[in-house]
Formats: structure tokens, sequence, C-alpha cells
């Protein structure tokens, strides 16, 4: 079976209102007050406290569930002690139990996965306990996109694609350790997201002038400046101030001066018959330049997962 993973039991929500048939499994944690708001034969839960089973209890509610154990990564999850116990209560309580997942703390940033290993040999160890109290789960899970590439013993029978739905890998460690393994560059990941705006003022600035915020970039010679209505607040990062890079006309256009809350500025000097309405591409690409998640990432000094989950909800999505 196919879910919809999400984080929060408002994206839940939102997906069942959207009329979409799949089930939905909640990888966050969850409140009491927002139980009713879902729907039991279509919502799974993930279970790492023992006070979310005791509120299903005294609420009256039966959501199937995910246990989650802790294996090192000291993030959610029961520890593996703890395990029995937690399994006792479940059942007395008349609870569902239809899953079991782990997550892998280190499995991105190193070449070296002997730490990974021994998360998925104390998964494996919990596995064998819960099987032998309650019998064999529906669902069994631990991968994330790097698993999922590197580790197909971590696939069971569910895994949880994430970076890699955008078409990115996690890390370059990640791609560096599918060539040391399997001896090839692995799978040709093709970005499927593009961020698009468009111009919405052209002015002409003379050298020696400042823009944006702050005067921390200062015109070398006569500009033409394009403005874009984007901003930190949408998710276009404060970092890349006068370091990022935009599209228009299939040609790259620095960005000058700081990122404004819901503006940036652009020097299109070089680029002909820019004009107000013209496409702008802050992720994409478009002719033969491109400028990718990656890009920014390293420009930003962070990792192509904030670029692209930091992208403002309200913005609209046009599926193409």
């Amino acid at each position: 079976m196919d879910f919809f993973g999400v984080h929060s039991a408002q994206e839940a929500f939102t997906l069942l209102k959207s009329g979409i048939d799949k089930q939905i499994l909640i990888l966050g944690p969850i409140f009491k007050e927002q139980f009713a708001m879902l729907n039991p034969a279509r919502v799974h839960l993930t279970c790492s406290t023992i006070e979310l089973i005791e509120e299903l209890k005294k609420n009256g509610f039966s959501f199937p569930l995910h246990l989650k154990v802790e294996t090192g990564t000291h993030r959610q999850g029961f520890p593996p002690e703890k395990i029995e116990k937690i399994l006792k209560k479940i059942r007395n309580y008349g609870l569902p139990l239809v899953g079991l997942s782990t997550h892998f703390a280190n499995i991105e940033d190193t070449i070296d996965h002997s730490y990974a290993k021994n998360q998925l040999n104390k998964y494996l160890e919990v596995k064998e306990i819960v099987e032998k109290f309650v019998g064999k789960l529906q669902y069994y899970h631990t991968a994330c996109s790097a698993a999922i590439l590197l580790f197909p013993e971590t696939h069971f029978n569910l895994v949880r694609a994430g970076i890699s739905l955008y078409g990115y890998w996690p890390s370059r460690e990640v791609k560096l350790s599918f060539k040391i393994k399997y001896g090839e560059e692995g799978p040709t990941l093709k970005p499927v997201l593009s961020w698009k705006t468009y111009v919405t003022e052209v002015k002409n600035v003379k050298k020696g002038e400042y823009i944006g915020y702050g005067c921390t970039y200062k015109t070398t010679r006569h500009s033409k400046i394009a403005v874009l209505p984007i901003g930190y607040y949408d998710g276009y990062d404060r970092k890349l101030s006068n370091k990022g890079i935009v599209l228009i006309k299939g040609q790259r256009a620095p960005v000058v001066g700081r990122i404004c809350m819901n503006l940036i500025m652009v020097d299109v000097t070089d680029i002909r018959n820019v004009k107000v309405g013209d496409l702008a591409y802050l992720i994409g690409e478009e002719g033969k330049e491109n400028v990718s998640a990656d890009a920014l990432a390293d420009l930003a000094q962070t990792i192509n997962y904030e670029i692209l989950s930091r992208i403002s909800p309200y913005i609209p999505r046009i599926t193409v």
C-alpha cells in the first residue's frame, strides 16, 4: 500500500479535505485536540510517547499505530528496553499496532556507515521482540532517501522517500558512497521543481550608488536593476544577499544588495530588453543555464533540504 507521509495533523487534514484516497501516515507528534479532525480509517499515527497511548485510550480514539523505536538518533522513539512494556499497554488498551519504524542519524553526512548499520541491527532486535509478542506487523520501515539509494536491506515493505522525490541527492557523500559501493554514478535524479516569479520594476542606477538595506552593494558602473517580489519571508534565504543568481531570459542575473523581507534586486545590465512582467527563475532551468537548490545551498552555506522546504506555502504550486 502507498502512503502519503506528512509531518503534522494539519497536513493530514489538508490531504483529507483534498479528496485524495491514499492512506496517510503522520510522522511527527500529534496532540489530543487534533484527534477529532482526523479519520482513523485513513490516518495512521507514529507512536513514540506513552502520553499518546494514554490520550488515545482516554479520549476513545483508535488510530493504526506505527511504533517508533529509538536506535541512536535520540529524537523520537521508545528505547529498546521499554518496548515490551509499551507493547503490553497497547495490547491492553486494544489499540491497533500495524507498523514498526526507526530513523537513521548518520547516513547522509559520511561515507562511513557503521553507525547506521548498528542502528539497523538494533531495529532488527526490536523487530524480533515485537513479532514474538504480537506477531508479524503489516509495515516495517527505516529507509530515508539515502538508505533507499544505498542499502536495499533497509527497505523492508515501506520506505520514506524525501529529498529524492524532489529529484535531488541527499548529499555529496551519499552520491560518493553509491559510487564506492556499486562502482557507478547511480541513478539520474532530475529536479522536478522550478521556482519562478516576475520582474515588477526595472530602473537605471548611476555608478557609485548603493543598492538595498545597509548599503552593502555599490554599483561600479551605470547599471540596470530589476526588482523581484520575493524575499526571506517567502523562503529566499537572506544569506543569498550579494551571492544569489536568478535566471532572466536564459541569462544569469546576480542578486545585488541585501535580500529584503519581500523583495530582491538583481543586476540585469548585461541582459537586453528586460521589462516588467518578464519571467525570472529562482530555481530551475532556462535555456542553457540552470540554478539548482544545491547551488543555492552552497551559496547560503546550508543544505538543499532547507532551500526546498522553506519555500513559503503561500506561493502557488502549479503541477505540470
